[in-house]
């Protein structure tokens, strides 16, 4: 609980003037957690704008795992069960928080225009969730450090995706370009925290 506090900037004993109890400080620590991935996501994609949407989708999900990598216990907090007890408030904000996470890649995959026979819109999106997602969880928690090159895994693991659901594989280059930009804009924010390993 001291430990919360801190993180919140509150002495423990102010801590219930400003919520109810500690279910709500936890979404609260959610909220933020799924607000930083959804922006670094919707930052990304924002970039490179003019791009096709399979480029788009994947540069979306290259920021996912970037931000993950640098943030591995606000990755677990809001995507594994480590808080016995919490349940986050039925249709409350935290569902809205982990949609707007995935939005720029299912805007990008919208506008895809073959036709993804057999599955719909929402199924791919699972599918692909399903592969880029799990990659990174196995990667957060050091189950793949045996890897020689984690980043070159994770780009073959979605292209395999893309192509299973009948989409176009994103361009060879994209990771590359993705890479030199988020470079680019840590340097431009500053030595605020230490670059993830690609």
């Amino acid at each position: 609980m001291r430990a919360i506090a801190r993180g919140v900037g509150l002495g423990p004993a102010s801590l219930y003037n400003y919520f109810d109890g500690l279910d709500d400080v936890f979404t609260m620590l959610i909220l933020s957690s799924y607000g930083t991935l959804a922006s670094a996501t919707s930052t990304a994609v924002a970039a490179f704008a003019a791009a096709p949407p399979a480029d788009r989708a994947f540069i979306a999900i290259l920021a996912h795992r970037r931000w993950a990598l640098a943030h591995r216990n606000e990755f677990n907090l809001i995507f594994t069960d480590q808080l016995p007890g919490y349940a986050a408030p039925p249709d409350g904000p935290t569902v809205a928080a982990q949609v707007a996470v995935f939005q720029p890649m299912i805007d990008a995959l919208e506008e895809v225009d073959r036709p993804v026979a057999g599955m719909s819109s929402d199924e791919t999106s699972v599918a692909l969730w399903s592969a880029f997602h799990g990659f990174v969880t196995l990667e957060v928690n050091h189950h793949l450090d045996w890897l020689e090159d984690t980043a070159a895994a994770h780009e073959k693991a979605v292209r395999s995706s893309f192509v299973g659901a009948g989409l176009p594989a994103p361009g060879q280059g994209v990771r590359a370009q993705f890479e030199r930009w988020a470079r680019r804009e840590a340097v431009a924010a500053g030595p605020r925290r230490a670059e993830p390993r690609s």
